[in-house]
């Protein structure tokens, strides 16, 4: 039977480096075929490990989040994930608390995991379904994507809905997000909420959330289209 390795991120760069680290990466070295979701994961396993890898493009619901408000938008929204270190909730939390002494008529939503001792008002929704999350995404101006391995798909699902995503700056997001809507920032509290203040003040943010959201993105059909190919193509040759 034919093995198969679905690489969504680079893993070792969930833990310090030692034993962990040293685990995860060796997984890449068991043979299988390794299918990357997006190029950031394969130049990645390339120079860290020196195995290749088929890069699986990414894709987003596109069918799930869409632009249906134009205008009346206000405030920011942000997806946080506490514990889950290569998410920046830390460096959210600490950009959306001077955002807030900036701009403390600005509404700041959360979603996701429910937080405490941040100090600021704060708007809690919990989990939210795919409808409820793009419902969020047209009322607010602008959010807070941060991710600092593998992109996260949170960027491309808030410009589709007309939300200008603030993104950390790096190398690995910019492989994959190419809307030009996108904000990029130095990963500091001071960078971040300015670029969320550049935002919500923008006379111009009704137009550029219409750019945003209408730039051509990629559904999920392309990546299941190449998997199934590649899968295919394996299998018949080891008939």
């Amino acid at each position: 039977m034919h093995r198969f390795y679905f690489v969504q991120d680079f893993e070792p760069f969930f833990y310090p480096r030692g034993s962990l680290y040293s685990l995860a990466e060796d997984s890449y070295r068991f043979g299988f075929t390794l299918l990357a979701l997006g190029p950031m994961v394969a130049s990645t396993l390339l120079r860290e490990v020196g195995v290749k890898a088929t890069i699986i493009p990414f894709g987003s619901d596109v069918a799930a989040y869409r632009r249906h408000q134009s205008d009346n938008r206000s405030g920011v929204v942000f997806f946080a994930r506490p514990g889950v270190d290569r998410r920046g909730y830390e460096l959210g939390r600490l950009a959306l608390r001077q955002f807030h002494r900036l701009h403390p008529d600005q509404e700041i939503h959360i979603y996701g995991s429910m937080v405490r001792g941040w100090g600021i008002p704060l708007t809690q929704h919990g989990m939210l379904s795919r409808a409820e999350l793009n419902g969020l995404y047209n009322r607010t101006t602008a959010g807070l994507a941060l991710s600092f391995t593998n992109i996260t798909l949170v960027a491309s699902e808030m410009l589709a809905a007309g939300n200008i995503a603030v993104l950390n700056d790096h190398e690995f997001s910019r492989q994959v997000l190419t809307n030009p809507e996108a904000v990029w920032a130095a990963p500091t509290p001071s960078s971040l909420a300015a670029a969320l203040s550049e935002v919500v003040t923008d006379s111009g943010r009704n137009i550029r959330s219409e750019r945003a959201a209408t730039h051509p993105g990629h559904s999920w059909a392309a990546a299941q289209a190449e998997l199934s190919q590649i899968m295919t193509e394996v299998a018949e040759c080891k008939i």
